[in-house]
């Protein structure tokens, strides 16, 4: 799969998309565009940013540069991935969720209609709102997944029932793992550990793919969720997180715009607008001329 589809999986959803030189553009929420895919690495021109911002319109634009390490993609490119490459309890569970599991590809129907409780189970875990996706919202995934080629998903099975799945893409040759929920019925069974490990290897073992990404480093700290993705064997490939900020929002961010944000972020820690955005404001910004 290429960029434009990659985009257009996006567009499919409802979301606005922006194509620049540099890359494509997508508001993951209001007034925030984010660069896709994941993995490319930049410094756009003015020019692309005013594009975003002013036409988007948008609020901030979020994209990878090539210096820094405030951000980063977790990524596997190991052929040999098996066992030995996980630390030692991330090992011995993933034997336990094999042991329990039975790894299969899954269809998006079937997910839509069976998906979205693993998905509400895991943003309840997670501490996150109900609006972080909703059931609409995630039948138009599935729906997207399902008309644009490259999409893959793949369900953990304990007795017969869904444990835990992944949405996969492949694009420009990384296998992205975009979206991974479990129910916490069978969390137990390790279907996670068993998962990840199950469809990386297997995905490490084709010519057609250079390596397999576990998705970008939260703006938010995240903790368990790096560690668990460290033991499993993947590594951090740090990059550059920047932030342009739209210039109309300049004055208003000086004068304590900021210190709004962050109130509202504390007032509803469960609104993953209020978080994002504060986790926004607090990443480096990048100049832009008004």
């Amino acid at each position: 799969m290429d960029a434009a589809h990659f985009a257009e999986f996006w567009q499919i959803q409802g979301h606005q998309v922006i194509e620049t030189k540099s890359c494509f553009w997508y508001n993951p929420q209001p007034l925030v565009f984010m660069s896709v895919p994941y993995h490319r690495t930049f410094t756009p021109s003015r020019r692309e940013l005013r594009r975003v911002l002013l036409g988007g319109p948008a609020a901030a634009a979020r994209f990878h540069d090539p210096a820094g390490t405030d951000g980063g993609l977790f990524i596997c490119s190991d052929r040999e991935y098996d066992f030995p490459k996980l630390d030692k309890k991330a090992r011995n569970e993933t034997r336990r969720g094999l042991e329990n599991c039975s790894i299969e590809p899954v269809e998006f129907q079937y997910l839509l209609e069976h998906g979205f409780s693993l998905v509400e189970d895991t943003l309840q875990r997670q501490g996150r709102g109900q609006q972080a996706k909703t059931h609409t919202q995630w039948v138009g995934t599935c729906k997207a997944a399902r008309r644009v080629p490259g999409f893959e998903a793949w369900g953990a099975f304990v007795k017969g029932r869904l444990a835990a799945f992944m949405l996969t893409a492949v694009v420009e040759g990384y296998f992205s793992i975009l979206e991974q929920y479990s129910t916490k019925d069978f969390l137990g069974c390790h279907p996670n550990n068993a998962l990840a490990f199950a469809v990386t290897k297997l995905k490490l073992s084709s010519i057609e793919i250079a390596c397999v990404s576990y998705g970008l480093k939260s703006l938010e700290p995240t903790p368990g969720l790096d560690h668990f993705k460290l033991s499993m064997g993947f590594k951090l490939k740090p990059f550059g997180e920047s932030v342009a900020f739209n210039p109309l929002l300049t004055p208003l961010l000086s004068l304590g715009g900021n210190k709004l944000i962050r109130w509202m972020a504390q007032r509803n820690p469960r609104s993953d607008l209020w978080r994002k955005a504060f986790a926004v404001v607090q990443t480096r910004e990048t100049p832009l001329a008004s």
